[in-house]
């Protein structure tokens, strides 16, 4: 260690200047990266329901669209079309809008002697009374149901896109648009969109990227500096930590990774993160210097002796916690994990680095000691209670019984939650209209099944009878709240022709490749038959009551395989993705779980080279980490994008106290009683690891600020759990190391 920290003092300059040089080339690649926060994009392209989906948009392309709903408080049903057709060429002239449907648009068959031909719902060549389109409107209600509710107070259009890649733009316009709506005291607008979720997350993401990272800063730069009393040691914690995100980001950019929600929460974890060790590390040095007699370059190869290697171990477990989701198929995660770990590895090697440089410029006295000393004053009362608590009373026993009831209870009560939109706050206008269409027209989300008819199209009675039943099927399902196809069309056709619910006559009509009612039918019916009439879509809207749609779609494939053997089916959609997103989910979260615990007992093992104290170590981690997945359960809390991290962060920096509290027993502890050096390390190692938790814990408890409500969740948990962490830490080694004891021999064997 002195041959290290006499290396840096000595080359100091050049180390500087290689690191700076290093830290202006990646500044550069910060300015390259993109944002894209579009969830769909985070989801394996090896996943079968994506597969499922883009052969669904291959055989039935669609635009990109944009819902848009006004909810009236009065006004007459011809003055609600009138808005929607004023709306209508106020939307048309925005760039980026290719064409809008409406009920203005939307074309029904009307029968004219004994021929059936096209005309417009809100007929334009001859005007209609109220009464008449609201007739016109009861009789294709299948049709025109998207665009206005049963009691006539809701109407909408459905806005097509020209391009995603231009959605924030596209999306900015058409809020400034309703916002002018708005402003009527009669009417309420609301928009829903598969883009809608993405656009909101980037923009209250740049809110909360600019607001958090300088209050996370500004927090953890008063809280050092309450602590040390001393500038030159603040900035000594934070300039290494800056210049590692600088190098993170940088590589985020080189390597063209998109910025996400998820990554953006990466500063505000490694600040609390790096400056940990840094708080052992300063408070020692500033003990070790007066020690020392200001002696620096000596005080600093006493303090990396004793502390280079735990703070190493907790620096090299935290990564471990991260890059376990290195693995996982869900990009968001994995990057996550990835450049996560690449920042505390980082934050590590600059601290130990750029220490040595600050400190030689260290000129106080022995103020921090002072401080430190007279802070232990109150801090004592503490100590000595959870010395009481652990080696006298033996009451932490009663902790176990507590903790089995609560997990019991807790872990049955976490669920599983994958859809975007919760993860925006609950007053934004995507939420309301997630609530609001959900109410009125039978839920947000959605998917599709497509049929096959093999060799034979869909020309026949037979087969589109067939098709009725499996679409009665679908309807009575839980869950299921609407299911749109080419039938109700088949139907009103058939009715007009022949008095017949499916007559040969409608289907030929429909069948066929001409253009018997229009252009306006002919893209209609491309949304549901194929061109080579082999195939025909369905669309199924679910309600958002919690019901399983993979479970949906089981029975659904179940059923038609049963039935109707001649018929091939496919179903994949938005809703089928969120929910196999969220098996994803659990599957990460086990197997992170799995690939944490396992390597950092193992580094315990072998850093220590003590089983027994690898047990020791993780024992009051696994008491916590349970305690606070059944929180998150108590707490209603879901598993999502974001809390899916919550346990390894918890399991990679709670570990962290456990670390240095067995090098601290073992660094003090030279024989003797046991009880006496315990009762000393308490001391030396509680003051420290109180200032780590109260840094660490307030710097996530930031995130109690964020916009969304999974970021909250994140940071309060984390909060807990560092408290919890360190409590068990301190507690449970202290009651176990008691009572079995724990040593290294020169030949490196454990000894009672």
């Amino acid at each position: 260690m002195k041959n290290l920290v006499t290396f840096i003092v000595r080359f100091r300059l050049l180390i500087a200047t290689l690191i700076l040089s290093g830290t202006l080339f990646f500044a550069y690649f910060i300015t390259t990266i993109k944002v894209d926060n579009d969830t769909f994009n985070s989801i394996p392209s090896t996943l079968k329901a994506k597969i499922d989906y883009e052969r669904l948009k291959k055989e039935f392309p669609t635009h990109f669209t944009i819902l848009f709903l006004a909810e009236f408080s009065s006004g007459t049903l011809s003055e609600k079309i009138d808005s929607l057709r004023s709306w209508n060429q106020e939307f048309s002239t925005l760039p980026g809008i290719l064409n809008i449907a409406d009920l203005n648009s939307v074309q029904i068959p009307v029968k004219g002697g004994f021929l059936v031909r096209s005309d417009f719902l809100v007929s334009r060549k001859n005007p209609l009374k109220e009464d008449q389109i609201r007739d016109r409107i009861g009789k294709n209600r299948e049709l025109s149901k998207v665009f206005i509710s049963e009691d006539e107070s809701v109407v909408g259009m459905i806005l097509n896109v020209e391009s995603m890649s231009e959605r924030t733009t596209i999306f900015n316009r058409i809020i400034a648009k309703s916002e002018s709506i708005n402003q009527s005291p009669y009417i309420k607008t609301y928009m829903t969109s598969e883009g809608a979720a993405p656009y909101s997350i980037t923009k209250l993401m740049r809110r909360d990227f600019s607001l958090l990272l300088p209050l996370c800063f500004g927090l953890i730069f008063l809280l050092l500096y309450a602590i040390f009393r001393n500038f030159l040691h603040v900035f000594a914690t934070l300039v290494p930590i800056i210049i590692a995100l600088i190098w993170t980001f940088g590589f985020v950019g080189l390597f063209r990774v998109p910025f996400t929600v998820v990554l953006s929460i990466i500063p505000v974890i490694i600040f609390p993160i790096g400056v940990a060790d840094c708080i052992h590390i300063l408070k020692t040095f500033s003990e070790q210097k007066a020690v020392c007699k200001g002696n620096i370059v000596e005080a600093l190869s006493i303090t990396y002796k004793e502390l280079v290697k735990p703070c190493f171990l907790t620096s090299l477990t935290t990564l471990i916690s991260f890059m376990s989701f290195a693995f996982t198929e869900i990009s968001w995660t994995r990057y996550f994990g990835i450049f996560t770990g690449v920042a505390v590895l980082l934050a590590f090697v600059f601290n130990i680095m750029f220490l040595p440089m600050f400190l030689l410029l260290d000129k106080s006295s022995v103020s921090y000691r002072k401080a430190a000393a007279t802070n232990n004053g109150p801090l004592d009362y503490l100590w000595n209670g959870i010395t009481w608590f652990t080696l006298e009373s033996k009451k932490w026993i009663f902790i176990l019984p507590v903790l089995i009831v609560a997990c019991i209870i807790g872990f049955n009560m976490v669920k599983v939650d994958s859809n975007p939109i919760s993860m925006l706050p609950q007053n934004s206008i995507i939420r309301q209209s997630d609530r609001f269409i959900d109410k009125h027209f039978g839920g947000t989300r959605f998917f599709s099944v497509m049929l096959e008819s093999g060799d034979s199209a869909f020309t026949t009675s037979e087969q589109w009878q067939k098709v009725q039943q499996i679409v009665e099927f679908i309807k009575s399902q839980d869950g299921v709240g609407e299911v749109t196809s080419i039938m109700p069309l088949i139907t009103r056709l058939s009715t007009m022709l022949s008095n017949q619910p499916i007559s040969s006559a409608a289907i030929s009509m429909i069948a066929s490749t001409k253009d018997f009612f229009g252009k306006g039918y002919s893209a209609y019916l491309k949304g549901f038959l194929s061109e080579d009439r082999h195939k025909t879509r369905l669309n199924v809207t679910c309600r958002n009551t919690g019901a399983s749609t993979l479970q949906t779609v089981e029975a659904i494939e179940k059923y038609i395989s049963e039935n109707f053997k001649d018929y091939k089916v496919t179903i994949s959609g938005p809703a089928i993705l969120l929910d196999a997103m969220g098996d994803l989910l659990v599957n990460t979260q086990i197997s992170s779980l799995i690939t944490t615990f396992i390597p950092v007992f193992l580094c315990m093992v072998l850093f220590f080279r003590s089983i027994r104290i690898g047990l020791f170590s993780v024992f009051p981690i696994i008491l916590a980490s349970t305690f606070i997945y059944a929180l998150m359960g108590l707490m209603g809390i879901t598993i999502n994008s974001i809390t899916v991290v919550t346990m390894n962060t918890c399991i990679g920096i709670g570990i962290d106290y456990s670390i240095h509290f067995i090098s601290g027993f073992l660094y003090t502890h030279k024989g003797g009683n046991r009880k006496t050096t315990l009762k000393t390390v308490i001391k030396n190692k509680g003051t420290p690891i109180l200032f780590n938790t109260l840094v660490v814990g307030l710097g996530f408890f930031v995130l109690a600020f964020s916009s969304f409500p999974s970021n909250r969740d994140f940071g309060i948990l984390v909060f807990i759990s560092m408290i919890v962490s360190a409590l068990f830490s301190i507690i449970f080694l202290t009651a176990l190391i008691n009572k079995y004891g724990i040593s290294i021999n020169n030949s490196g064997k454990e000894t009672v």
